[in-house]
């Protein structure tokens, strides 16, 4: 881990901000500028080399062809010197850096309702709205992000609005290239949100990434995802085979048109889902407009200022 005011591929560190498996992330600024910018840190093993270099690559070279209000810049990338590598902290390692923009914000998952709390509908809406937008632009330039979760939307608040930035391309492909699994045979992404096509190794389309916003909002209206099981091969089952709970069984209060809307958006077969992303989104808005919610606030972990990796 580097600390604050080392100098790590001419970005200053200020603050270090979180970290995931293979990867560290600092808040830093260049040169004089003020501006601040997200500098993330991976580091490679000889025994994982590859597959890491190949997903740092992956996120560089599609997102930063990607320019739209609600996903994450790319400034630039590279590779730490020798000197800097063979620090003590990181022995024997390759050290891959990716700078980027700066989101002073949290992870949608602070949005999921506790137990026995309920959602901030108006929230999830707007959330669920921009990040469509964000993945219908994806979709016209050939992209699919094929990783959408909470966890990879990061919500940055003020004191009157917000923002949702769509994050995290590391497993993004182009459409003429959507192959649906790894060379090792195993899924890519998260299975709790993974569409019936990804997980029977199918062609994939923007119809993919639909279904896991889709069971992202789900989570962020009910408090679980669509089929909470306790094996990953459980999950697997549900999403090929089971029906959809309703929403209304989890949250009464919702209107009982969103049932088969999220069963549309949902459906096992892709060309039985909506059309785009924000089609979707706008009638699960209409659905919920003039809807007040429950007496009981909503509950949620307190927001901390972070970039989540």
């Amino acid at each position: 881990m580097f600390g604050a005011g080392e100098v790590v591929a001419g970005y200053t560190i200020d603050e270090f901000l979180g970290s995931g498996s293979s990867a560290e992330v600092y808040r830093v600024h260049r040169g004089e500028s003020k501006q601040a910018m997200a500098l993330k840190v991976l580091h490679t093993r000889p025994n994982d080399q590859q597959r890491v270099r190949e997903r740092f690559e992956r996120e560089f070279s599609i997102a930063s062809r990607l320019h739209h209000p609600h996903i994450v810049g790319m400034y630039a990338r590279g590779e730490i010197d020798a000197d800097v590598v063979g620090r003590e902290n990181h022995p024997d390692a390759t050290v891959l850096w990716i700078a980027m923009e700066y989101i002073a914000g949290t992870s949608a998952m602070e949005l999921i309702p506790e137990r026995g709390a309920e959602p901030d509908a108006a929230t999830v809406v707007k959330v669920g709205g921009q990040i469509a937008a964000a993945l219908d632009y994806a979709h016209s330039c050939d992209v699919l992000h094929r990783d959408v979760k909470p966890a990879n939307i990061m919500v940055e608040r003020t004191h009157s609005d917000s923002r949702s930035v769509l994050t995290d391309f590391g497993i993004a492909q182009l459409l003429d290239d959507a192959r649906p699994l790894a060379r090792n045979g195993r899924v890519q992404g998260s299975i709790a949100y993974a569409s019936p096509e990804l997980l029977t190794a199918q062609r994939l389309s923007p119809a993919t990434d639909l279904y896991a916003l889709a069971a992202s909002m789900f989570e962020l209206l009910t408090g679980e995802p669509p089929f909470p099981r306790a094996t990953a091969f459980a999950i697997t089952y549900a999403h090929i085979h089971d029906p959809l709970p309703k929403l209304t069984r989890l949250r009464p209060w919702l209107p009982s048109a969103l049932n088969a809307v999220f069963a549309k958006a949902l459906a096992k077969d892709p060309r039985d889902r909506y059309g785009t992303c924000t089609e979707f989104t706008e009638i699960v808005t209409r659905a919920l407009r003039d809807i007040p919610p429950p007496d009981t606030p909503p509950r949620r972990r307190l927001w901390r200022r972070r970039h989540v990796v």
